[in-house]
């Protein structure tokens, strides 16, 4: 219940009134009234997610049902009790009611059946009650707020007579004389309309199998422009479930698995995002991963050789990168993007995409020299993206990631150290994204192990230079190890130690999805804005889908989930920011300007402190 008032005396006068009638309830339990914005927020916070709640706890296999109707103020109470008794005689016990009291309107939300004639049956008698108790005993409306669709439509001649029913009939007609806009929804002879080519819901995985495809993910996914969303991805994996296990439809099933490997399978970016914004917490990108674990057996030989040899790997790497960057110099962009792109063409898509963004070599990373006047110390993990990834050929500062971020550091008064035989190690996320889940647990096994003995068994925090790789050693790891990327230790370890002026140019700031879920967007603003006078973070880019390395494997993920980024950049503005080296190539690449590492700015704009 939400109250309002002209001024404070009242409001205090109708709490009291509200719980005096309340008390002669004798509630179990009561929530107080609050003027508190975080806990009223938390209060329609529960409200809002009665519906998917309802969905969670559902058995597999069952639908959830929700409607809206409305009944005259003065019989809502009684209508809320007529209700009550229709859900328990027809064993609807997991049901709830809300909805909009002032107005009359009551949503109903429950699960059900509808793979048995019987659970058919029980559904169609419960209808039929409940549009006689709205739309006959009441007198009330069998729609609310929400449009009135093929479940009620079987009822609407029942709520508005023969007579009304034939004018909107007549009315449909002039309008639609073949009967061909939005046919069957509102209008629809036949009064089992909502019997009538139902949908299932079969179980396919626990991971999924909560869903209830409401949709409040999509927004958030960089696939949503290009192949399929969260929700698009349960439903249709739901029906191969299905075809697996009933083999009817042997010819649809095969297209199915042909069309979801690159649908839905490929160009999912698996950050995890979905759960931030799903009701019940569903990570699809889990579902995803799984179904990636699905390798041939020479797929994981080369995968643990590779983890094995993580040395050779990164020097062939970065002799890639030089490789790439002397054909680069020699034939210049514009031939150089012609070249790779029919290169990559004609092998079908194995060959990487090159873009002018692509990294040169970082060449080998070294420990730089103390000042001596260090007053604390810190273990440095450069990412394997920053061990191997410098700068794009003509960036503003091509000093390598490594370096720049020892001179920040030094800068605060901050010794460096570093995990032995750095070349070796990997966080795993590589691996992880991949499916080869083993492989990656190994490869961050090794690193802990590393990183335990660099901290002092985790007396000294770890800082790593790339959020993904923090997120997943964070998510990985076991031991006592305190993990930082780069905003938030700037915002913790730096910049109290250093005097910074912000700049007056403008910059980008992208969030990447690792920061977002673990909640650092508002820590990342912070320190941009105390870099930088003026912060553009934006709108509609939740996740730049470069997702390691599919900004170069699946380069059209990338490009869909940053199409709106170019026409927000300013046209006084060169630079954007961030905290993960890959990403920041697909965003120089589809800004127009260069993203790089915000430690890059904060060097710049930071100064020793003199004491």
């Amino acid at each position: 219940v939400e109250i309002h008032a002209e001024s404070d005396s009242d409001l205090n006068q109708q709490v009291i009134q509200v719980n005096t009638l309340i008390d002669e309830l004798n509630p179990t339990e009561a929530v107080e009234f609050s003027t508190d914005t975080k806990i009223y927020n938390q209060l329609w916070a529960i409200r809002k997610e009665l519906f998917p709640a309802v969905g969670a706890v559902r058995e597999a296999g069952t639908t959830v049902i929700i409607e809206d109707v409305a009944f005259p103020i003065e019989q809502l109470a009684a209508a809320v009790r007529d209700l009550e008794i229709l859900l328990k005689k027809y064993h609807y016990d997991e049901a709830i009611i809300f909805g909009h009291a002032l107005a009359g309107n009551l949503h109903f939300v429950f699960t059900q059946a509808f793979e048995t004639e019987k659970e058919i049956n029980r559904y169609s008698s419960f209808m039929d009650d409940v549009a006689q108790l709205v739309a006959v005993e009441s007198q009330g409306s069998l729609k609310a707020e929400h449009g009135t669709g093929r479940n009620m439509a079987p009822y609407v001649e029942l709520e508005w007579g023969s007579e009304g029913y034939a004018l909107m009939q007549e009315i449909k007609r002039i309008f639609d004389k073949t009967g061909i806009l939005n046919p069957g929804v509102i209008l629809n002879e036949n009064k089992n309309s909502h019997i009538t080519d139902l949908k299932i819901m079969p179980a396919a995985d626990p991971l999924i199998d909560k869903c209830i495809e409401c949709g409040f993910c999509e927004p958030v996914c960089p696939s949503r422009e290009l192949s399929l969303t969260p929700r698009q991805r349960n439903t249709v994996y739901r029906e191969i479930s299905r075809l697996q296990r009933s083999q009817e439809d042997p010819a649809r099933l095969a297209e199915l698995e042909k069309s979801f490997k690159y649908l839905g399978i490929d160009t999912c970016a698996a950050t995890g995002l979905c759960a931030e914004r799903c009701p019940v917490d569903i990570n699809t990108g889990d579902l995803i991963r799984k179904l990636r674990q699905q390798h041939s057996p020479i797929a994981n030989v080369i995968a643990r050789w590779s983890s094995d040899h993580f040395a050779g790997v990164t020097t062939a790497t970065q002799a890639g990168l030089s490789v790439a960057n002397g054909i680069h110099t020699v034939l210049g962009s514009k031939a150089m993007r012609t070249v790779t792109k029919a290169t990559r063409k004609l092998s079908g898509g194995a060959v990487p995409l090159w873009t002018p963004s692509m990294p040169t070599a970082a060449g080998k990373v070294t420990l730089l020299a103390s000042d001596g006047l260090a007053h604390k110390k810190v273990v440095y993990f450069p990412s394997c993206a920053a061990r191997n990834m410098g700068t794009a050929k003509h960036a503003m500062d091509n000093r390598p990631l490594a370096d720049v971020t020892q001179a920040v550091l030094q800068k605060a008064g901050i010794e460096v150290v570093m995990p032995s035989k750095l070349s070796e190690k990997c966080c795993g996320m590589p691996y992880k994204s991949k499916g080869f889940v083993n492989t990656a647990l190994s490869k961050s096994a090794q690193l802990e192990a590393a990183l335990w003995e660099a901290s002092e068994q985790g007396k000294l925090p770890v800082l790593m230079d790339t959020s993904p790789c923090a997120s997943t050693s964070i998510e990985l790891m076991t031991k006592d190890i305190t993990i930082y990327e780069p905003f938030r230790f700037v915002a913790e370890f730096v910049m109290p130690h250093v005097d910074i002026t912000p700049q007056p140019e403008p910059v980008m700031l992208h969030i990447t999805c690792t920061s977002r879920k673990q909640g650092l967007a508002g820590v990342m603003e912070q320190v941009s804005r105390a870099c930088a006078q003026h912060v553009i973070i934006p709108d509609d880019i939740q996740c730049c889908g470069f997702a390691g390395d599919k900004g170069f494997t699946t380069p059209e993920l990338n490009a869909s989930a940053l199409s709106p980024l170019q026409r927000q950049v300013p046209s006084n503005c060169s630079e954007g920011y961030s905290n993960s080296r890959t990403c920041e190539i697909g965003l120089s690449e589809h800004s127009g300007i260069e993203y790089r590492s915000i430690l890059y700015l904060v060097d710049k704009v930071s100064e020793k402190r003199v004491s």
